[in-house]
């Protein structure tokens, strides 16, 4: 089954990050040999990455439908729910019970503009972009409106996609801006209305490859194909090709108290500092390389376009893709590097993890939070033909075996992994 993340509210740009790797930054990383492993596939196992699974099935009923195309958060005690039908719901984390909406869409100063939003899950505050231009809407987790927002560090002039917004402590706010023919690529800290810091990411853009606004709508295509469900924009102009991924991707991730980043066509993870960002780890593509002069041409099919990375005390997990500017070509993998062997796993994303812990559905991580918890949603539909294709297997784990109880009209169930 295709897992659709349609619906984020921030858009990723992926080809205008092209960050530079100097030498005297990653002689000392360490190295996620990511290349080899590429030609070495093996098998993904959940017991690479966890030691726990738990399913909570959303309570169904006509105030908490969740239809298609789900965006979901997990916080400390609240399970997010972000639907295409402009609603944010707030479902229970243990009992999968329906608790209340988040926000709203209207014309009133606590309106939203849309109901897919970010979750700055060490406060509990949920972001919505605001009725009013260059503003966001913050809700709590209870429901309750906190504040308007604005977007201190507004988009480049000249870009294609607006600024994405992640959260750096209680009081401050991490903004990556993308670089234009006028301003580098950029990381802000923000603080109410005051930027603290801006600093580079260390990317340099040739100006004559540099996408720009007003590109044909007949040039626009729109595929998720082999692409672990994201929805690509995919822009053409003059033989050059450009990318937008729409969905809940960020160049940002947490780990305890750590921010991390990764440009695009940069191979190195930069820990985020009120300093700069500091090289932390090198992932090694070899001959899979994209280089930053390639990154809007689709010569370079073999190369490695990397996102979505999550991280636990155990492993980074992350995808990529081969072959992204060719439909009928396009592959997406998983990868698992073990932080403490230093091993590098990969396999077809269409595969899975197989669940080994649970004998059950294979797992697919969609989200991640700053507390080692991964999480995915599971539609009914999915659940009732794996039962259907397995009447043999017995003993389930009892969250597992209330899951044939489930209509295929039911909402969705939250898989937890610890």
């Amino acid at each position: 089954m295709k897992r659709e993340f349609w619906g984020g509210v921030f858009l990723l740009c992926g080809l205008l990050s092209a960050c530079s790797n100097k030498q005297s930054e990653i002689v000392e990383l360490e190295i996620v040999r990511l290349a080899e492993a590429f030609e070495n596939q093996t098998e993904l196992k959940a017991s690479d990455c966890f030691s726990k699974v738990r399913y909570i099935a959303l309570e169904t009923s006509d105030s908490c439908l969740v239809g298609d195309n789900p965006l979901i958060r997990v916080a400390a005690n609240r399970i997010i729910v972000m639907t295409s039908h402009q609603q944010c719901l707030a479902f229970d984390k243990q009992t999968g019970k329906f608790l209340h909406s988040i926000g709203h869409v209207g014309d009133d100063p606590e309106a939203c503009q849309e109901m897919y939003g970010w979750l700055n899950d060490r406060d509990g505050l949920l972001y919505f972009p605001s009725i009013s231009q260059g503003k966001m809407t913050v809700y709590d987790l209870d429901g309750h409106f906190i504040r308007t927002q604005p977007e201190v560090l507004t988009p480049s002039k000249g870009s294609i996609c607006p600024t994405i917004y992640d959260y750096w402590n209680k009081d401050t706010l991490l903004v990556h801006s993308v670089a234009t023919e006028e301003t580098p690529d950029r990381i802000a800290f923000v603080r109410d209305t005051s930027v603290l810091f801006v600093f580079p990411t260390n990317c340099n853009l040739a100006n004559d490859h540099m996408p720009r606004l007003g590109i044909a709508t007949e040039n626009l295509s729109i595929t998720s194909k082999g692409t672990a469900g994201h929805m690509l924009y995919i822009l053409l102009d003059e033989g050059k090709s450009s990318l937008v991924m729409r969905d809940n991707s960020s160049p940002f991730w947490h780990f305890g108290e750590d921010v991390f980043f990764k440009g695009n066509f940069n191979d190195t993870i930069y820990r985020v500092t009120p300093g700069g960002l500091k090289p932390d780890r090198l992932v090694d593509l070899g001959s899979y390389h994209w280089d930053v002069n390639d990154r809007y041409y689709g010569n370079k099919d073999n190369g490695f376009y990397l996102f979505d990375f999550f991280e636990n005390n155990q492993v980074i997990l992350f995808t990529f893709c081969k072959n992204l500017y060719h439909e009928e070509k396009r592959v997406a993998y998983n990868v698992i590097y073990d932080k403490g062997l230093g091993k590098v796993m990969v396999a077809p994303f269409d595969d899975g993890l197989v669940n080994d812990i649970v004998n059950f559905l294979p797992l697919q991580p969609m989200t991640s939070n700053a507390n080692d918890e991964f999480a995915q949603l599971i539609q009914p539909v999915e659940i009732a033909s794996w039962f259907e294709e397995h009447p043999e297997v017995r003993n389930l784990p009892d969250d597992v075996e209330q899951l044939r109880k489930l209509g295929e009209e039911d909402n969705p169930v939250v898989v937890i992994m610890q």
